[in-house]
């Protein structure tokens, strides 16, 4: 019998994991700073307020993981947001649940950017999409484990969510163009 070839496995440089790093500490900044503003709209249409601030707070782990391009790189990323948040108190009632909600949106993003999968489609909408699909991911644990909002509320939370990762998406697309050739991976 032969044996199976696997894939090489890609390692990361310490440029890679500093930048991973400092981008998903960045991006756990970020969210406080942009919560109240969102809160005002999602208030009113009465959804929690992170399915908008969500979006933009994934900004951050849907531009590593298209400039860096390795399977794992948002995933890791949600874990060291995870363990920030569960060490600074940030989501003291989820408990170590935290993993699971930081976690899901980095596994969905690197499906779509790192996998290989849809390399046909151009690089804009596939940053577009893994932003709309982390926020989904996200929502969606969230919402099993904690909210568990009736119908309406539910889909008005996940098309906030899935409209603010799609514009996530593009601004994280927009940002890598606008890098210097020096800064680029």
């Amino acid at each position: 019998m032969k044996p199976m070839k696997t894939m090489p496995r890609q390692r990361f440089t310490l440029r890679e994991l500093c930048l991973m790093t400092f981008l998903a500490v960045f991006g756990m900044l970020f969210k406080p700073l942009v919560s109240p503003a969102f809160n005002l709209i999602t208030d009113f249409v009465r959804v929690p307020g992170g399915s908008m601030t969500a979006g933009f707070s994934l900004l951050f782990l849907v531009f590593a993981a298209a400039r860096i391009r390795k399977p794992g790189t948002a995933l890791l990323m949600g874990l060291v947001q995870a363990a920030m948040s569960l060490s600074m108190g940030i989501s003291a009632t989820a408990g170590i649940l935290v993993f699971i909600t930081y976690t899901m949106p980095g596994a969905a993003i690197d499906l779509i950017l790192c996998s290989g999968w849809f390399d046909r489609f151009p690089l804009k909408l596939r940053m577009s999409a893994a932003g709309a699909a982390g926020v989904l991911a996200g929502a969606a644990f969230t919402n099993m484990l904690y909210f568990r909002l009736p119908l309406t509320a539910f889909l008005l939370f996940y098309l906030l969510g899935i409209l603010s990762g799609a514009c996530g998406g593009v601004f994280a697309w927009h940002l890598s163009r606008r890098l210097p050739a020096s800064v680029r991976f």
